[in-house]
């Protein structure tokens, strides 16, 4: 009896493997300078706040959003516009994003990137 107790117990969770995280770093097309901004995904193992931060992309977050191991995040990241008025908008969005995942900030230090000059 014991024995089939824990198979029971080390199923739960097998529907949570181990997913392979990729990252993905964005490339704005013209279309998104058009727009002003790219939405951006994060990902960070939930029971670790200085487990590594993920960027990934949109079809890979389905993967994560309901996955109990992951926190997942999104933030809108403008790429148009003045340098002051860019980092501003930026900060803003890590700030809101924080809310998920809270070292994200360290993970974006570059408030101007894919900024155009």
């Amino acid at each position: 009896m014991k024995i089939d107790r824990y198979k029971n117990i080390s199923n739960l969770g097998s529907e949570y493997k181990k997913l392979k995280t990729f990252s993905h770093i964005p490339k704005p097309n013209n279309k998104d300078y058009l727009i002003g901004y790219i939405v951006r995904y994060f990902l960070q193992k939930s029971n670790d706040i200085n487990s590594p931060i993920f960027e990934i992309n949109v079809n890979s977050i389905t993967k994560y959003v309901n996955n109990p191991f992951y926190k997942t995040t999104s933030l809108d990241w403008r790429i148009t516009g003045t340098s002051d008025e860019i980092k501003k908008s930026n900060a803003a969005s890590i700030k809101l994003a924080s809310a998920d995942i809270p070292k994200i900030g360290l993970y974006l230090p570059n408030l101007l990137q894919f900024h155009k000059k």
